[in-house]
């Protein structure tokens, strides 16, 4: 930032006025006698000096007392002038704390912006009209057919990015902080019963899908969480599994979970009992509880991409209505809420904001809807 005070002077041009007899004028003289412009001058803190030129005086002081009221708030230098595709290499640096996926989603956004923009801007030039109509562009261009919860999501990921070049004083505003997300109505999801967790249970192919199955519904485990998961973070004589951040090591990958924070969460006994039974089958050296169990990559960690297509044959196996593993989580937030309050919910889910647990993560039943219809015809007897 500034090291001085900002200062307002002249800035004379042309050659320097003279007399009849062609002496050159006093400089007392030379604002009536000589061309000139206000200038904005300051020092910056490695002892630049910058300046900036107006042609007015109410201009000048203007635009100082904003330079002045930037000084004040650490933001008087200004900023490092560096290009989109620069700034994209150093952010996924900077942000060695990402989940993969989110770093996957932000390596994707960037990708877009640099597209878009051309990777050559410079970020400090990006302007607001620039976000809008870059979100317009995603929206309408190559990507018809995207829902708004797909355009709100790139949004977020401008947001959080831009955030970060103000947070390292490569610009001083986020172009994106006036957007606003599209309105996007609940998506609905199925409610799986505990009737319908035991038919998965007996429809589970082997005692890996069983207990991630178990680790989804009764814990309400993300599948990244379940996958991630080694035995170390299982304690059996407490009956708790710690869901917490990895570092990398030879026998395992570095990871983050999504909340960040570590969280402790209850093993009710049937889930201890379908967990022990994986354990015994535990091989030699076995670090992460869910494995390949055949196949050139046996003893491998579960791909997430092969979740989705066994999770969806285990669910028809059963006989229950289209379901996704997701889906297990937000009913074992639904069942706890029926017996806990909901800052307890929030905790054990790991939500960072509990509008969200109750948003989207509770399930009105049937047989409450009913009881709502019941009281309402009451009401109206009396």
């Amino acid at each position: 930032m500034a090291t001085e005070k900002v200062s307002v002077g002249r800035t004379y041009h042309g050659t320097i006025p003279i007399d009849k007899q062609g002496d050159a004028l006093p400089k007392s003289e030379w604002p009536r006698k000589r061309a000139f412009s206000w200038a904005v001058r300051w020092f910056g803190s490695n002892g630049r000096r910058f300046s900036k030129s107006f042609k007015s005086r109410r201009e000048a002081d203007k635009y100082a007392e904003e330079r002045q009221a930037a000084v004040r708030a650490g933001k008087g230098d200004r900023p490092r002038v560096i290009a989109l595709t620069e700034f994209a290499r150093m952010y996924l640096d900077l942000r060695g704390d990402l989940a993969s996926s989110t770093k996957i989603e932000q390596q994707r956004t960037l990708r877009f912006l640099s597209d878009f923009l051309g990777g050559r801007r410079t970020v400090n030039k990006v302007t607001p009209l620039d976000a809008r109509r870059f979100i317009a562009w995603y929206r309408e261009r190559e990507h018809r057919g995207r829902t708004p919860a797909t355009v709100n999501k790139v949004l977020r990921e401008c947001k959080r990015i831009f955030r970060e070049a103000v947070t390292i004083s490569l610009i001083r505003e986020d172009p994106f902080c006036e957007l606003r997300q599209e309105r996007v109505g609940q998506r609905s999801w199925h409610y799986v019963s505990p009737s319908e967790y035991r038919a998965m249970i007996e429809a589970s192919p082997s005692v890996r899908w069983r207990g991630m199955i178990t680790l989804g519904y009764l814990c309400g485990l993300r599948l990244g969480e379940v996958l991630n998961l080694t035995w170390q973070d299982v304690d059996f004589e407490r009956s708790e599994v710690c869901v917490v951040r990895k570092t990398a090591s030879k026998q395992r990958a570095a990871w983050t979970p999504k909340d960040k924070d570590m969280r402790i969460v209850p093993l009710p006994g049937m889930a201890v009992n379908v967990l022990t039974d994986m354990h015994f089958a535990v091989a030699d050296g076995q670090v992460y509880m869910c494995v390949n169990g055949k196949g050139p990559a046996a003893g491998d960690r579960v791909k997430r991409s092969n979740v989705w297509r066994d999770f969806q044959a285990l669910r028809r196996k059963a006989g229950i209505a289209k379901c996704s593993f997701h889906d297990l989580r937000k009913s074992y937030c639904t069942n706890l809420a029926n017996a806990v309050p909901l800052h307890v919910v929030q905790e054990l889910a790991g939500h960072a904001d509990i509008r969200t647990t109750r948003k989207h993560y509770l399930k009105v039943h049937d047989e409450q809807i009913e009881s709502a219809r019941r009281a309402l015809n009451e009401v109206m007897r009396s």
